[in-house]
């Protein structure tokens, strides 16, 4: 970790500054930024350890907030009050926990400008782009990892996506007895799909939902078809069904430069292909944030100040220091992944040169598979899954309940399939005007 602010502002120049800072130390010692975290992140508090020994006039301390079903006791909405009260923090970390509805009320600055086109060139664009809101970036994630499909080409071709329909038919085309994937009964089907492509159903920024439409329909009904309660025996083993083709698909996330391989040693070594969640139209792998996700509070009297740390979490040091999940700096991800390609040598007491594993794959009831680097066309293959996706999965907890109660009743027939499209059309619909107000 370099330590000298000037070798920092140098590394920094490609991302410019964004509004009035304040005043910078004054007769009572450094001016304190206060940063609104959603959880206690290690990382987060390293980082604002060292801007508080890089910068001389300001001091980030922090301050934290707990998300709550409640509203009386929900930190996003306190936050929210106290912004426009003009007693808001300066930054804010909402989290793993994000989702659009945290900053659709614009409470937050555009980074966009701060960002500059640099700024936005060294990120991944499409990464940026799918945390927008009305043509603006109120909150950048740090890091960021892949939901997905995956199953063999054999079963599944060369394509990269495909609508609810085609996944229906795919899956009907399978034969009896093939699992859509380990672990699949009516209420699971329906939380995998929506867990991954609910923002798809939803313009926070037109304020509109279509979950009354027919797609939406559609995977009502393909969820139905499927048992009411997991019917999985003691004996049942998830590698088998892989090993043994006898399940379709299999739900992954992908965050490390060594999981594209990882994939194909689960299914015996043979060709892969990341399908991606049922959407009708784009890229059915979704872009989930991985840790801090900053914003830059509206009413910062520190603006300048504020920004600077982002920066510095943007930063080629502070992006390579990530625990989890790919940077969103290219540079970075880059570096990860000519590092993976190459293999690593060490040398045994016996003077007997070897490889040295990278990373291990663990496969239940077998020894750890050892993972020496990865080929070029692996990284390709992930450089084209990060480069393509371009919508968020994001949970909002609010929302999903309203599937899980709503479903319920269609699945138990206590509602028609018209009836519950309808009902969460008008519950979602409620929500998201109330949060846009």
């Amino acid at each position: 970790m370099k330590k000298i602010l000037c070798i920092f502002l140098i590394l920094a120049a490609g991302l410019s500054s964004c509004g009035r800072s304040g005043t910078g130390q004054g007769e009572q010692g450094p001016v304190v930024l206060v940063l609104a975290a959603f959880g206690q992140d290690p990382y987060l508090q390293k980082q604002v350890g060292l801007y508080n020994q890089l910068q001389e006039g300001y001091r980030i301390e922090i301050e934290q907030y707990v998300r709550s079903e409640k509203p009386e006791e929900d930190g996003v909405l306190r936050l929210q009050r106290e912004i426009v009260s003009g007693n808001g923090p300066d930054l804010i970390d909402f989290g793993d926990g994000y989702t659009t509805s945290d900053i659709v009320g614009k409470y937050t600055e555009d980074l966009s400008a701060c960002l500059g086109e640099e700024g936005r060139t060294a990120c991944y664009e499409n990464i940026l782009s799918a945390f927008s809101y009305e043509e603006g970036l109120y909150a950048i994630p740090l890091g960021f990892m892949l939901k997905s499909f995956v199953g063999r080409t054999e079963n599944l071709g060369n394509r990269s996506s495909w609508t609810i329909g085609e996944m229906m038919e795919c899956y009907r085309g399978q034969g009896k007895g093939r699992l859509l994937y380990p672990g699949a009964f009516k209420a699971d089907v329906f939380g995998t799909i929506l867990t991954g492509s609910m923002e798809y159903y939803i313009d926070w920024e037109a304020g509109k939902c279509t979950f009354d439409g027919e797609e939406f329909r559609k995977v009502l009904e393909f969820c139905n078809s499927f048992s009411g309660h997991l019917e999985i025996g003691e004996d049942f083993s998830v590698q088998d069904a892989f090993l043994e083709d006898k399940a379709l698909l299999m739900p992954v996330k992908v965050g490390t430069v060594y999981d594209i391989c990882e994939e194909e040693m689960i299914f015996n070594g043979e060709e892969v292909t990341f399908i991606g969640f049922p959407v009708e139209s784009g890229s059915g792998t979704m872009i989930e944030s991985c840790g801090p996700v900053l914003a830059l509070s509206g009413n910062s009297k520190n603006k300048d100040a504020a920004w600077e740390f982002i920066r510095q979490c943007l930063d080629v040091p502070a992006q390579r220091e990530l625990p989890s999940g790919f940077p969103v700096r290219r540079s970075v991800l880059e570096e990860q992944l000519a590092d993976a390609m190459e293999t690593e040598y060490g040398t045994d007491e016996n003077g007997v040169r070897h490889p040295v594993a990278k990373h291990q794959v663990i496969i239940e009831g077998e020894e750890p598979l050892d993972i020496y680097s990865i080929t070029r066309e692996q990284a390709d293959q992930l450089l084209g899954l990060v480069e393509g996706a371009c919508a968020c999965s994001q949970t909002d907890q609010r929302i999903y309940q309203i599937f899980l109660d709503e479903a319920g009743y269609y699945f138990s027939g206590a509602k028609s399939l018209e009836e519950t499209a309808d009902v969460i059309q008008a519950r979602v619909s409620m929500y998201v005007a109330e949060a846009i107000k």
